[in-house]
């Protein structure tokens, strides 16, 4: 009997021998398993070819750590390392930077006082993403603040690692990527990142860098991105003449009483420090070998100066103005935001800040102008920052207005195990102190309807309905595409601004942004700055009281 097969073919059972048999068998086993085996590798191929290449890099490391053992060879897709451009004729002062913007400032100030006294060019730091920001970026300084002013009114001399250490695209990809790796893996390197990176000498002030303490994470990114590997030693022994503080009094956060925590002892220990052998720039093996003069400190935020009435201000903060295109548009985005309130007072644009002591208005370069012209256009399209602010002009006219800066973000957080009733105070407060404006307004011969302009960090709705109620503006960055013209700290910097050159400004006590707008208000119009009051608390009247009062 004939059976037709499933092909349509008829086959004799006795066609085909066991062996035969056996033999097809084997044969259509070992297609199905090439076919199996195919399908999987292009499964597996396609899904990492779609993964990004610095993720690749990073599965890459998980399965070859330690990574920095791995040596990847050099090519254009792994390139050298970038060597940085210092003169070794002149000494460098440099620094990590610290936490959040303001805070990263004041560090500024300190560093800027340091290589004063020690006569040492600073080399500045970025403003560096950190816990506020989130986004993976820096931003030049330069952008903000008028550094060839600085210079003019101090005598510090001062660049920027952008200038001294300009990365290419595939290194300023690679820095970024260590970011994102770091972030979560804070031990840990990408494999190339770790081909790349170059070690630097780090002096542990305040103690930072030591074994039981991290570096902040604004300063792990700043080394990430700028390819530098931290190698931390400890500072010079203190000088036999240097007095001895009492960490306790002036440094209670701080336990380790070998650390630096006062500038005098600072500069006393390197006055005279020997760059050239415990100073350098210490490159990889492969690498030529290149000495620098320069001094790398983990930390200046916190280094104190409890003794001599503010010297880092004084000397360094007042002269550190914003560039003129910065306060050209925050003026045009305060008249745009008041212009429909009713009887408000039109004044020209003059400064009162400006006299013929101070340098006059220049050219304003954005992030990265100068040296993008040796840049092909991708890159300058992925990494300039900023591209439409050299096209601001001053408006003719401002309005004379009230600034409020009210805090009421993540301030909460720091202000959970204190007394939160301090740092987050009602509106009430605020308004208050607003009415205490337009009275001393009123005093000093100016309108007492001065609108009231408030830069805040709140993004609750309720906070936006209320400042509405009150008739105040809030100035609303989104609206404006404030980050796209000024860069990821654009908004904060342009808040900084109007703080700082409003005619009456009302601060909030516990922030440092309004403590430093005060001290801009002080320095350059010598005006007082006003903060909203608390109520004192009622205490319980009790029995004891009662027969006091009697008595």
């Amino acid at each position: 009997m004939k059976s037709t097969g499933g092909l349509g073919t008829n086959v004799s059972r006795r066609s085909l021998s066991p062996r035969a048999l056996i033999l097809l068998a084997v044969i259509i086993f070992a297609s199905g398993w090439t076919l199996i085996s195919t399908f999987d590798f292009q499964v597996h191929f396609n899904s990492e070819a779609s993964i990004p290449t610095h993720t690749q890099t990073h599965l890459q490391g998980d399965r070859t750590r330690n990574s920095a053992s791995s040596k990847l060879p050099h090519s254009e897709e792994t390139p050298v390392p970038a060597v940085s451009g210092l003169d070794p004729a002149i000494k460098y002062l440099s620094f990590l930077p610290f936490a959040g913007l303001t805070n990263q400032f004041i560090g500024l100030e300190a560093a800027a006082f340091a290589a004063k006294q020690l006569n040492r060019t600073l080399i500045i730091p970025p403003i560096i993403s950190n816990t506020h920001d989130h986004e993976n970026t820096h931003q030049r300084w330069s952008q903000f603040l008028d550094l060839p002013r600085f210079t003019e009114l101090t005598g510090i001399q001062v660049i920027e690692w952008d200038t001294v250490r300009p990365l290419s695209h595939a290194h300023h990809q690679i820095g970024k990527d260590q970011a994102l790796w770091g972030a979560r893996h804070p031990k840990s390197e990408t494999e190339a990142w770790s081909q790349v990176a170059q070690n630097v000498t780090c002096q542990i002030i305040y103690g930072y860098g030591a074994p039981d303490l991290d570096v902040n994470i604004s300063a792990r990114f700043f080394a990430w991105h700028f390819l530098f590997r931290l190698v931390f030693v400890r500072p010079p022994a203190r000088k036999p003449k240097t007095p001895v503080y009492d960490h306790r009094k002036i440094a209670p956060d701080n336990s380790h009483e070998g650390d630096l925590v006062v500038m005098d002892d600072l500069v006393a220990r390197y006055r005279d420090y020997d760059d050239e052998t415990t100073g350098r720039l210490h490159l990889q093996e492969h690498d030529l070998q290149q000495e620098h003069q320069i001094l790398f400190l983990s930390n200046t935020f916190k280094i104190k100066d409890p003794f001599h009435n503010n010297r880092y201000w004084l000397e360094v903060g007042r002269h550190l103005h914003f560039v003129p295109q910065l306060m050209e548009y925050a003026t045009m985005r305060v008249n745009q935001e008041v212009a429909s309130d009713k009887g408000i007072e039109v004044v020209p644009n003059n400064d009162p800040e400006e006299d013929e002591t101070k340098a006059t208005v220049r050219t304003f370069i954005g992030t990265g102008a100068d040296i993008q012209s040796q840049q092909d256009p991708k890159q300058k399209e992925e990494e300039a920052e900023v591209t439409h602010t050299a096209n601001i002009t001053a408006p003719q006219t401002r309005v004379p207005h009230i600034a409020v800066h009210l805090r009421r973000g993540d301030i909460v957080k720091k202000c959970a195990e204190k007394d939160k009733e301090s740092c987050l105070l009602p509106f009430a407060m605020y308004e208050e102190a607003v009415e205490r404006a337009r009275v001393a307004a009123a005093k000093a011969g100016e309108t007492s309807h001065l609108p009231v302009v408030v830069t805040t960090d709140t993004d609750s709705e309720d906070d936006f309905q209320k400042i509405r109620e009150l008739g105040w503006h809030r100035l609303d960055h989104a609206k404006y595409d404030t980050k796209q013209t000024w860069g990821s700290f654009g908004p904060a910097m342009v808040d900084a601004g109007i703080l700082a050159h409003a005619d009456v400004f009302v601060g909030s006590g516990k922030s440092t942004m309004s403590r430093i707008a005060a001290a801009r208000q002080k320095s350059w119009y010598d005006r007082e700055s006003l903060y909203p009051q608390p109520r004192p608390k009622m205490r319980r009247r009790t029995s004891e009281d009662a027969q006091n009062a009697q008595a």
